[in-house]
């Protein structure tokens, strides 16, 4: 466990394939649900958001590899990650979310920060560099 009390193996997870809160609770909710395929608006009704954000959640998922797109309804899905190790983080963070709901939250929305301050740092550091005379600046 890692100071946030997230695993290494859920922090790489959330990482590779959670970049929102909507996005996770989708995820959640047709992993926890599987003896249905999900449509948007059945999602959008469950999670109280709208259909379209539902779809893209959807999409987003699929694409990576974590949802089927039903047989039968085109416009369907259902959990299935194409691999076993996605399946375990998934449990993993289930069981995270409703345990330390605010240290998953907290990781989240912390990652966008990050990459922000790394943008602005090259600025910082340019910045300094022509100062020093060894930028174009």
């Amino acid at each position: 466990m890692t100071d946030a009390g997230l695993s290494s193996r859920v922090q790489r997870f959330l990482t590779t394939h959670i970049d929102s809160i909507e996005k996770l609770e989708v995820l959640l909710l047709l992993r926890a649900r599987t003896e249905r395929a999900w449509n948007a608006p059945a999602v959008a009704l469950e999670l109280r958001i709208t259909e379209a954000s539902a779809a893209r959640r959807m999409a987003e998922l699929k694409t990576g590899g974590l949802l089927l797109q039903d047989g039968e309804a085109e416009d369907a899905y259902r959990f299935s990650p194409g691999r076993s190790e996605d399946v375990q983080a998934t449990a993993e963070l289930a069981a995270a979310y409703s345990a330390r709901r605010v240290s998953v939250i907290s990781f989240i929305f912390s990652r966008p920060m990050d990459r922000v301050r790394g943008f602005a740092d090259a600025f910082v550091l340019k910045q300094d560099r022509d100062k020093d005379g060894d930028g174009h600046g």
